[in-house]
């Protein structure tokens, strides 16, 4: 008899005896007492309980889990440990997560039981060490000063009775596209064929579509910088006739993201100053360099923009960039105004020798 069936042995004997009244035998040896019975069932009940399982590996080794739609996932505890990777000492502990493949959180190890549940109706579940969105889960540090040693997921897995499904047939669309933004830039500088002087400055406006569904983050950050006036009063500060305008030095010291995003200096990160927050790249989104186009600065780093941008002229094409910076706007109106600062003197620096600055910026 395998083990089911002797623990549905075992529940028809207690439920008989439970049912047992009387003293056929008149010997007063056949009735069962609350107590036994309680044993009994304690007994039934510890034999049914799902054991915790440990499952332990180091950076080598990608913990997942999938479950059929009658099971679902309790996790007990969640622990990874990191060292220095120059000196191979001070480990420490880092929290972590499960998160499924929607982009679930169910566990971690910041809770204050250690414990969490799954949705019930099985999934895909993975281990994470960081969370950079909804639905990026990295699976270790990736930066050059730490690695990690070893986790640890703690956890069972509980079935429930046969799904019933009351199922229509009806399907939900996809979430609607967001919608584009319109931003507008006021820029003032003093052409490359004029006196030089500031009576000669002139004023425009240069009006740029932002593209949110192709490049959610960079716009989100540039928008941002947007409605805290950060880009106000700063300077298109490298120029390069035939390339690009560059600008969005909002601090002086080479600006930072407009929110956290998850990552500090270019790399992968639970904490950060303001001033090093970083935007992973989104270059890989299908938008591509032409005339008018909106895309973030950044350093050799992939994951470093921050608040810098650039924009291209009506005699450029450098389609080299493609797929390397993100691309996330377009203009739509002002164009002269771009070619124009784009051939405004400077120095060999790629500085303009007179300021060209933007003015202001607003959401339309």
């Amino acid at each position: 008899m395998d083990h089911k069936a002797t623990l549905m042995a075992l529940v028809l004997v207690s439920s008989a005896l439970a049912g047992c009244t009387g003293d056929p035998d008149a010997g007063g040896n056949d009735e069962i007492d609350a107590e036994t019975l309680q044993s009994l069932q304690d007994f039934i009940n510890g034999t049914m309980a799902t054991e915790w399982i440990n499952d332990r590996g180091d950076s080598g080794h990608r913990w997942t889990l999938s479950l059929m739609d009658y099971q679902w996932l309790e996790v007990g505890a969640i622990r990874v440990v990191l060292s220095d990777n120059s000196s191979g000492e001070n480990d420490w502990s880092q929290p972590a997560y499960i998160m499924s493949d929607e982009g679930y959180v169910i566990a971690d190890s910041s809770m204050r039981d250690g414990q969490s549940n799954s949705p019930i109706f099985g999934g895909n579940y993975s281990f994470c060490s960081q969370i950079i969105n909804s639905l990026t889960c990295l699976l270790h540090p990736s930066d050059n000063d730490r690695y990690m040693v070893e986790w640890s997921v703690i956890y069972r897995i509980h079935d429930v009775s046969a799904t019933n499904y009351y199922y229509t047939g009806v399907t939900f669309p996809n979430p609607p596209p967001l919608e584009n933004q319109n931003i507008t830039l006021e820029v003032s500088y003093i052409p490359w064929n004029s006196t030089g002087e500031e009576d000669s400055r002139i004023y425009g406006t240069i009006v740029i579509e932002l593209f949110p569904n192709e490049a959610p983050l960079h716009v989100d950050g540039f928008v941002n910088h947007i409605e805290s006036d950060g880009y106000n009063h700063t300077l298109f500060h490298r120029v390069i006739d035939g390339f690009m305008i560059q600008g969005g030095n909002i601090n002086g010291e080479g600006g930072y993201a407009g929110d956290w995003y998850g990552y500090c200096n270019g790399e992968p990160a639970t904490t950060c100053d303001t001033a090093d927050m970083t935007i992973p790249s989104e270059a890989d989104n299908g938008l591509t360099h032409g005339p008018g186009t909106l895309a973030m600065a950044r350093t050799s780093d992939p994951d470093s923009a921050g608040s810098q941008f650039y924009i291209v002229p009506s005699d450029s094409m450098p389609s080299h960039l493609d797929g390397t910076y993100t691309v996330f706007g377009q203009v739509i109106s002002g164009m002269e105004h771009v070619d124009a600062i784009s051939e405004v003197d400077t120095d060999s620096s790629d500085a303009p020798i007179d300021d060209v600055i933007i003015e202001g910026a607003w959401v339309n």
